[in-house]
């Protein structure tokens, strides 16, 4: 079956989903987004998505102008045309299309793109990923926009040593996330993440709620690269990837280089949850408007 994607509400074939070339998401490179999976084909926590969303879209100053029912709506056409068990949903804001001066604009611009979920292999899981460490400091951490200059070098570091994911550092020494996900630590049962220079993670939080009902302690802290290379487990956490063991850093083994007890043991109670709560804000939006 074609990919389907949604322009301003509207569900088309891939090929005839276009955005202008005025738009300012082109022209200027800005734009918000979030990234989710979906469970037994719904979304999950679409709410707390949208709220970062509009968050990071008040910064170029655009306010809410649709609702979480909209992207339901959209994300379920999609699942049904697509045939996909299940999909990687991303949602796209731009100011919309330039008018006059240098960031005017009329009507925002809104897309959803839904296709194959794509989630790394089950060897990933079960055998884990390496990473790098690169010194960069990443534009507005606490924003999701669609600018990812500043890990460029970063991502091509990690495709040309193999690894799956790098890790900002700062000029500090501090490690901060990665350039597409969450970093956390595991000694002992401390498990430790980065709070500052960091997006806020949704799927990081989420994590938190099971690792902590498992029994591990939850630290926010500052982590520099010898907190990863001494580490028992390190992990990557991001909405489609869940929660991803990273077995080596740069040219250090991490522990004996097998998948730590815990990396299992959250990711399982983490899925059965996530599926959960995605049945749950489904039916609960179906109630809202029966």
């Amino acid at each position: 079956m074609p990919d389907h994607f949604a322009i301003n509400g509207t569900v088309l074939p891939a090929d005839q989903a276009k955005v202008s070339v005025l738009d300012l998401g082109f022209l200027r490179g800005v734009g918000a987004f979030e990234s989710m999976p979906t469970y037994g084909g719904h979304p999950h926590a679409l709410g707390e998505h949208l709220a970062r969303l509009w968050q990071s879209a008040a910064a170029f100053g655009i306010a809410p102008f649709f609702s979480e029912r909209d992207v339901r709506r959209c994300i379920r056409e999609i699942h049904r045309l697509s045939g996909h068990p299940e999909l990687r949903v991303m949602i796209v804001v731009t100011p919309g299309e330039h008018t006059h001066g240098v960031f005017g604009h009329g009507a925002p611009t809104w897309v959803v793109i839904a296709r194959d979920i794509h989630a790394p292999s089950a060897e990933a899981y079960a055998k884990g990923v390496s990473a790098v460490t690169f010194e960069a400091a990443r534009n507005l951490p606490t924003l999701k926009t669609t600018n990812y200059l500043s890990g460029t070098a970063g991502l091509a570091l990690a495709e040309k040593t193999g690894a799956h994911e790098a890790f900002y550092v700062s000029p500090e020494g501090y490690v901060s996330e990665g350039v597409t996900s969450n970093v956390l630590v595991i000694q002992g049962r401390r498990l430790m993440t980065p709070n500052q220079d960091c997006l806020p993670g949704i799927t990081k939080a989420g994590v938190r709620i099971v690792a902590v009902e498992l029994g591990l302690q939850w630290y926010e802290c500052r982590l520099t690269r010898d907190d990863l290379y001494t580490a028992d487990e390190v992990w990557i956490t991001s909405a489609v990837r869940e929660i991803l063991p990273v077995v080596r850093v740069d040219d250090h083994q991490i522990a004996d280089g097998k998948v730590g007890r815990w990396a299992t043991s959250v990711r399982a109670a983490y899925r059965e949850r996530c599926f959960a709560e995605s049945l749950r804000d489904a039916q609960a939006e179906v109630d809202a408007h029966v």
